[in-house]
């Protein structure tokens, strides 16, 4: 018998770091178009690294444990002083005398780098579920689901605050990554 309540409650939790990435990654332009695109990746990554999880088994966990936070920390942190950074550049003014440039949304690497830096946790819940001869399928969809979700939000909520904020954003979207960099750390330790 499958409990839906947990199955949405499952999706919903892990949705979180989903929706935080995509406040930060917001805070550049952006179109609704890479909003659907950030969110394919998002969710796509959740949910096919829930299921690689529910495939690898506990064994597989076992064995790199010890590093996946740490993984998970150097991704969000390069992400995060490069954010930082071009904050600080746009707030310097060190781009006043050069021909203005529009800027455009990440790149797919870059979405792609976020994506996967935030499912790992993702993995865990998936070797748990696969672990305990559970049926898949809801918990699949309803994790990639609400992570598609979440990041249509966040971006969403971001486009109108990086309106207003600019660089400053950019600069507050960056602690928000290393937030996540530090969390991820300090839960694998």
């Amino acid at each position: 018998m499958i409990n839906y309540f947990e199955v949405v409650v499952i999706g919903l939790v892990l949705c979180a770091d989903s929706f935080s990435a995509a406040v930060a990654m917001g805070a550049r332009p952006h179109k609704f178009s890479d909003s659907i695109k950030f969110a394919f990746s998002s969710g796509g990554a959740e949910a096919l690294v829930a299921f690689l999880g529910a495939i690898a088994g506990a064994k597989v966990i076992a064995q790199f444990d010890y590093i996946d936070h740490w993984i998970s920390f150097g991704l969000l942190t390069a992400v995060a002083i490069h954010m930082a950074y071009e904050g600080y550049e746009e707030l310097s003014g060190k781009h006043e005398h050069e021909e203005e440039k529009p800027k455009e949304f990440h790149s797919i690497f870059k979405v792609i780098l976020v994506s996967f830096a935030t499912s790992l946790d993702a993995f865990a819940v998936g070797v748990t579920i696969g672990a305990s001869g559970k049926v898949l399928t809801p918990y699949i969809i309803s994790i990639g689901g609400w992570a598609f979700c979440s990041t249509i939000v966040g971006m969403s909520i971001a486009k109108r605050a990086s309106d207003k904020l600019g660089p400053i954003f950019s600069i507050i979207a960056a602690i928000i990554l290393q937030s996540l960099a530090v969390k991820f750390l300090l839960e694998g330790l």
